[in-house]
């Protein structure tokens, strides 16, 4: 009747080819003119565009994925137990009017980790008709005795269930204690009649071309390498990952090792207790590739949505024909927008369903929109569902049963990682749309900040994210005055009592005096943990104040109101231009005392031998030709009042002299202190010790200035060095790089603030040179010149360190508020790309350490036993790359516990590695050393006959005298 060639099957063919539009399929249907077709015709053409119609309307004309998201949200329960206040990861199966649901959980704080080892595995049983939970019952912990085996301390992480049979559930977890052992997948069986699980656990199987083994990460990275992966093995992270899948009577699963960018696809036998590899898709190895989903397409190929830590985050697509050769991972432009985090990739009926995260974040919150868009042909994609809430909505699972969908996923109210909670509940009928006539979608409801009263986990300041960790019973439950942490101005309103917390410890933001000055007294109680970060141990104030008294506090005090106590914030006075102007002019006249060369002290000695000093902070390490070991950290505090001290070693840093050398700029009769904050030690090409240093008026007066001396003779009896040359302004708290064309670079931060306090708005005209700044000498450091600068989001002090690579271009890493960035040159350093996170690296706000080593490879000093992950100023490791940063093996720790930081080191001729750093800067005030080898680095343990940790170079003696 219509042959192919017919002009109308044509027309009827194109629109079916086209993404689905209402406006342009009512368009294309309108060019048909019914009048002009054969009655005898028109039947069959309408049979044929109801086809197209039905082709085209995945999605209704007019419906609202958001609004479908909302509702869905509405039902969802929780069901995780009362006492977890972290839980993450579920998954799920359905059995009869059951949902059991598994997932990682613990009682101790929100969110979660591989490295915690109170994270356990738990189930939660769910009635469908009632959706009330009628039991949780935890599974898996580290340490648990069973019957057969006893588990390993560490996290019971990433659990995952199956159906076995009619009346056995699996549920499958992976112990793990990253760096310290091989991580295991176990599963244990759960009985559905009696509702109790087995008392026995076993080890799941791995199956891979080499043969059969323990479901361990290390077998993984054999088969991977055996299919053309380059990059090093990890101990941890390996895990069931996509959920349970039947494809032409088999079960499929893909597994990933998160921490090592692997991914593979596997089957599982029949009685789910191995897992064989099909193939491997890791590819390209330069991305961070991770935690992926898998499914069939129509033609029998296969796809996967895959995570990317790397670069712009968003989800890479990979497809195969046959399940075992795998395409190069690339980015699909339905899915634009996408950020890190776990995607979905489901077919329910004849439809897709493709889950993925979306870096869009509501109300500030991380991993806040979930989008669902539906596909026939996987091809061609329309948005179902978008889930937008400031709870987020991450790592969902869905399963279908008995014609419904179900959903959990996890969410949280408060902390960052929004990671408190598993919510459960129905996301539709399979394949249907429910009726969205007469609703319409709600405000978001962004969550309102907690009132100002003293509670442990209250938020305190309203420019920061610090919550209470401790506090007085006398203090708790008082309302407090929740400012910038920068300070505040307040008048008394109604008598009573104030208190006020502020530092212990010296620092430039301890208010002890201003307290005193202002009529506070110290309470005899003992000090106690503000917020997070072993400096913010303050004590407690207190003051009686009458109406019309004011108080007048800079960083770091918070206020507590007493009972009956009424206060008022004091707006603070508008400066005019001309007062702005007179101001600053006077402020900039004083920081020209900064411009002053420093007297240096080559005697020292009793003023500032060890039992007159009371703080340590590291500045660097450098050891001289003839094998001298110098040390140099500040003293005073990490405030106006610091200055430097150095000391030597000539046994290899076994023991250290008094203090030989003093940098002090203090003077009573200058206006406020001028400091000497921050520098380093580097031994030149040519043997001279440099000790380079800034000098400010108080902490930064906004611009600061470089210094320089040299030493010619630093394995001398007498070291002889030169007068303070001034370089140029900021401040420069690492070495200079060596670059392969013989010049040196030297890396300096002007601050992209312009100046504190009083000097608030000084020098402006240096603000287009603020920034990460690079100078080059090309005369032996005789003189330097500025060739260029990258300007960082959010900088604390730049810190930045240069390593050129292989092809040239140099890598800058600097410190921000978010941790490590990165930025790149290929100019010499005179323009820098945009900046961005280095992938795989996790860096708490502090101070790290780069550089080249002999042996071509870089090393890498950070935070946290992992390349991935930080717990804080806790666990200094030492890594390893052999690709240019890309990716980073070993993980040694040099010391464990907490307060430590600020690493700085070199490599001496015969390969061992020397890092400083400090201990409980205002408690202890120790300055250490860690001596290792790249052996030790790989073997994650000290090994070799020279390698020490935890060796001690200075501790003030004057501490003891305060306590």
């Amino acid at each position: 009747m219509l042959g192919a060639g017919n002009p109308l099957v044509t027309s009827l063919k194109q629109p079916l080819d086209l993404p689905y539009s209402p406006s342009d399929r009512s368009r294309q249907s309108m060019n048909i003119n019914r009048n002009s077709i054969p009655f005898f015709v028109q039947p069959l053409l309408a049979a044929i565009l109801a086809v197209a119609a039905a082709a085209q309307s995945i999605v209704p004309d007019g419906w609202d994925p958001a609004l479908a998201g909302d509702v869905v949200m509405e039902r969802l329960v929780k069901v995780t137990a009362p006492q977890v206040r972290g839980s993450h990861d579920a998954e799920m199966v359905l059995v009869g009017d059951r949902a059991y649901i598994v997932a990682e959980c613990n009682d101790d704080r929100s969110g979660e980790s591989a490295a915690w080892p109170q994270i356990y595995s738990a189930m939660s049983i769910v009635d469908l008709k009632t959706m009330a939970v009628e039991m949780v019952v935890p599974f898996a912990r580290g340490e648990q005795v069973f019957a057969n085996e006893t588990l390993p301390v560490g996290a019971c992480f990433v659990p995952r269930i199956v159906q076995r049979d009619a009346q056995t559930l699996r549920c499958f977890f992976a112990s793990e204690s990253p760096g310290k052992r091989q991580s295991q997948t176990w599963y244990r069986d759960f009985d559905i009649a009696s509702q109790k699980f087995a008392d026995t656990i076993h080890r799941v199987k791995l199956k891979t071309a080499a043969g059969l083994f323990d479901m361990q990460p290390q077998h993984l990275h054999a088969s991977a390498v055996a299919n053309g992966f380059e990059k090093r093995a990890k101990d941890a992270g390996l895990y069931l990952f996509d959920a349970f899948k039947k494809f032409d009577g088999k079960t499929y699963v893909a597994i990933n090792n998160y921490m090592a960018g692997q991914l593979a696809l596997t089957t599982v036998n029949d009685d789910f207790d191995t897992f064989e590899i099909v193939g491997h898709y890791h590819e390209p190895q330069s991305m961070q590739l991770s935690e992926s989903a898998v499914n069939r397409l129509p033609d029998g190929s296969w796809m996967a949505i895959c995570r990317h830590d790397g670069g712009n985050r968003n989800y890479k697509f990979t497809t195969s024909v046959d399940g075992q050769t795998w395409t190069v991972a690339k980015e699909l432009p339905h899915v634009s927008n996408g950020t890190n985090s776990k995607p979905t990739f489901d077919k329910f009926g004849d439809t897709y369903y493709l889950g993925w995260q979306e870096a869009t974040r509501i109300g500030g919150a991380n991993r806040s929109v979930f989008n669902i868009d539906v596909s026939r042909d996987g091809k061609t994609w329309r948005r179902k569902y978008r889930f937008e809430t400031p709870k987020s909505f991450q790592y969902p699972a869905f399963h279908e049963h008995d014609g419904t969908i179900w959903l959990c996923v996890t969410q949280g109210d408060s902390s960052a990682s929004r990671k408190e909670r598993i919510m459960f509940g129905a996301l539709e009928k399979t394949g249907q749309f429910a009726s969205q006539a007469g609703l319409s979608r709600k405000p978001i409801a962004i969550p309102a900040e907690q009132p100002a009263v003293m509670k442990v986990g209250v938020k305190l300041f309203t420019d920061r994210d610090y919550t209470l960790i401790e506090a007085p019973e006398f203090l708790l439950g008082r309302d407090f005055l929740r400012t910038s942490i920068e300070g505040y101005e307040v008048q008394c309103k109604a008598p009573g009592e104030l208190f006020v917390m502020t530092l212990s410890k010296p620092h430039g933001a301890n208010r002890s005096d201003d307290l005193k000055r202002q009529g506070f007294e110290k309470l005899p109680t003992p000090e106690f943990q503000l917020f997070s970060g072993d400096l913010n141990r303050v004590f407690a104030w207190r003051k009686e104040v009458n109406p019309g008294d004011r108080v007048k506090l800079k960083k770091l005090a918070l206020m507590v109101v007493g009972e009956k106590t009424k206060v008022e914030r004091v707006k603070p006075k508008t400066e005019g231009a001309a007062e702005a102007a007179a101001r600053i002019k006077r402020m900039e006249a004083v920081a020209d005392l900064a411009l002053v060369p420093p007297t240096l002290n080559t005697s020292p000695l009793p003023e500032y031998g060890y039992d007159r000093l009371d703080y340590g902070m590291t500045i660097g390490i450098e050891r001289t030709p003839g094998g001298r070991l110098w040390a140099c950290w500040v003293a005073g505090g990490d405030s106006p009042e610091a200055y430097f001290v150095l000391a030597s070693s000539d046994d290899d840093g076994q023991t250290w002299s008094d203090p030989r050398f003093v940098l002090d700029s203090h003077d009573p009769k200058l206006p406020m202190d001028r400091s000497i904050l921050v520098g380093n030690l580097w031994t030149d090409p040519l043997g001279r010790l440099w000790m380079i240093f800034d000098q400010s008026m108080h902490m930064y007066d906004g611009r600061a200035g470089v210094w320089a001396i040299v030493c010619d003779n630093p394995d001398g009896d007498q070291p002889q060095w030169s007068q303070p040359r001034r370089i140029w302004h900021g401040v420069t708290l690492n070495k200079p790089t060596v670059l392969s064309d013989g010049s040196w670079m030297l890396p300096i931060s002007l601050d992209q603030r312009p100046g504190f306090g009083p000097f608030k708005g000084c020098f402006a005209e240096l603000e287009p040179l603020r920034g990460a700044n690079v100078f080059v000498s090309q005369d032996q450091g005789a003189s330097w010149q500025r060739r260029g600068a990258a300007r960082f989001p959010n900088p604390d002090w730049h810190e930045h360190m240069i390593v050129e690579r292989k092809d040239g271009s140099l890598w800058m890493l600097a410190r921000t508020a978010k941790g490590i960035m990165q930025t790149t040159s290929t100019d010499g350093g005179r323009t820098w790309a945009t900046p961005s996170k280095p992938p795989g690296i996790a860096q708490p706000n502090a101070r790290f350490h780069v550089r080249r080593l002999a042996s071509g490879k870089i090393l890498l000093v950070k935070h946290g036993d992992r390349i991935d992950t930080h717990n804080g100023r806790v666990q200094l490791s030492a890594w390893l790359s052999d690709d240019e940063g890309l990716s980073w093996q070993g993980g040694l720790v040099l010391d464990e516990r907490k307060g430590i930081s600020y690493p700085d080191g070199f490599q001496a001729p015969d390969g061992t590695i020397y890092i400083s750093y400090d201990r409980n800067r205002a408690t202890d005030g120790e300055i250490l050393m860690a001596r290792f080898t790249e052996a030790d680095i790989l073997a994650k343990k000290f090994v070799g006959p020279k390698s020490q940790p935890k060796m001690l170079i200075s501790r003030p003696l004057g501490l003891q005298k305060k306590k």
